[in-house]
């Protein structure tokens, strides 16, 4: 199997180095079963993430981005360049994650036992865990209408999941194409979930977790302590939750209540709690 893993950051270096060097002793474990390249955007960084990451891993394809392509916009870049070389898999893999020495092994075990049962295209997911947060409760993953699901002991099927760690084939990516323009940072996850679901891509999760990554904490947009207009600001920035890509995330999965959606994200401004 040959495998591009995905990132992009902007001005998180050390996180950045660290979650490479433990992506490449995961796959020294998945040699066997895998050869890797890493494709990275380095969106507008100051603080020299890319020349750090040249001179570290000069193995990595680094690609300058214009420093507001966000999240959706950095991976989508990095997707379209690997998939210049039609790579069997693409890894989605947030520069905050530190890997586990076995999580490709995992995560390619995960594809290969689904691919078996005959559940034709799929992506795989791998759940992360986070130090404060209650055992068995991952910090990103597979999504229900609660939040993070909880860690299991055995794959199970899922529809929605965070981008921080997920695998999609040549298959399945040549059935749903490339993360969606229409989101600039954030959704953009969850509406490729939307869309494997639409076409009969299964998505999977795999059991336990397969690294550490923190969470983001509580949005600016959410924060009682900072004053309204700030948190309207915050709501409508790229790196908040626009309105009317939410809207759209909402009616793409055949959501009519869009607009009650959109009202609740005012209310949640208006009346936050932590």
């Amino acid at each position: 199997m040959r495998i591009a893993a995905l990132m992009t950051c902007h001005n998180r270096r050390d996180s950045t180095l660290l979650c490479l060097d433990a992506f490449f002793r995961a796959a020294v474990n998945a040699a066997g079963q895998a050869d890797v390249d890493v494709y990275l955007v380095d969106d507008g960084s100051t603080d020299g993430t890319g020349s750090a990451v040249r001179e570290r891993f000069p193995e990595v394809h680094v690609i300058t981005g214009t420093g507001s392509l966000f999240w959706c916009g950095g991976m989508r870049l990095a997707w379209e360049t690997a998939a210049e070389r039609d790579f069997d898999i693409y890894l989605w893999l947030n520069d905050d994650v530190v890997l586990d020495a076995d999580a490709l092994c995992r995560l390619l075990d995960g594809l290969e036992d689904r691919l078996r049962a005959g559940h034709g295209p799929c992506i795989i997911v791998g759940a992360t865990s986070h130090p404060d947060l209650p055992t068995g409760r991952p910090s990103y993953g597979g999504l229900a209408a609660d939040g993070v699901m909880p860690a299991t002991d055995q794959i199970r099927r899922i529809e929605y999941f965070n981008g921080n760690v997920v695998m999609v084939p040549r298959e399945p990516f040549n059935i749903l194409g490339f993360l969606s323009a229409a989101y600039t940072h954030g959704l953009a996850d969850v509406d490729y979930g939307v869309r494997a679901r639409r076409k009969g891509v299964s998505t999977w999760l795999v059991p336990g977790v397969v690294g550490l990554c923190r969470t983001n904490g509580v949005p600016l947009w959410q924060r009682p302590d900072v004053p309204l207009w700030t948190r309207l600001v915050a709501l409508h920035r790229p790196t908040g939750c626009p309105p009317w890509q939410m809207a759209r995330l909402i009616w793409r999965n055949g959501g009519w209540w869009f607009p009650w959606s959109v009202l609740k994200l005012y209310f949640r401004v208006v009346f936050p709690t932590w």
